[in-house]
């Protein structure tokens, strides 16, 4: 017995936040049930899966790049955390070049060497 189109399509929309939650720089990666719960809400409130993927490089990036520390900070341990971050973005969203940039910044101060 197969899903409707529409629950396929809710699977797949799931699959990747999770999968772009896992591969997240500075996240824990372990996928929870309330992290399979929030992406289907994610979904269900039809936020785009870029916007979603924004949020998580802009979460990355903050922890990295912002730590006043000198000690890593912990890992992020739910999706949950990057919520205030994807509210944030879809109010006020940042350009390509913005997100490359931080990609960037972010892919360097995770190989620099101390």
């Amino acid at each position: 017995m197969s899903r409707p189109e529409g629950e396929e399509t809710r699977a797949r929309y799931v699959r990747a936040v999770l999968a772009l939650y896992r591969a997240t720089p500075t996240a824990l990666g372990h996928v929870r049930r309330a992290d399979r719960l929030l992406a289907g809400a994610l979904y269900d409130r039809r936020v785009p899966l870029y916007l979603v993927e924004n949020a998580l490089l802009v979460a990355a990036a903050r922890r990295v790049l912002n730590n006043a520390f000198s000690v890593p900070l912990p890992p992020i341990r739910s999706l949950a955390y990057v919520l205030p971050v994807l509210t944030e973005l879809q109010h006020r969203p940042l350009g390509p070049r913005d997100i490359d940039e931080l990609r960037g910044r972010l892919r360097h101060a995770l190989t620099r060497e101390f």
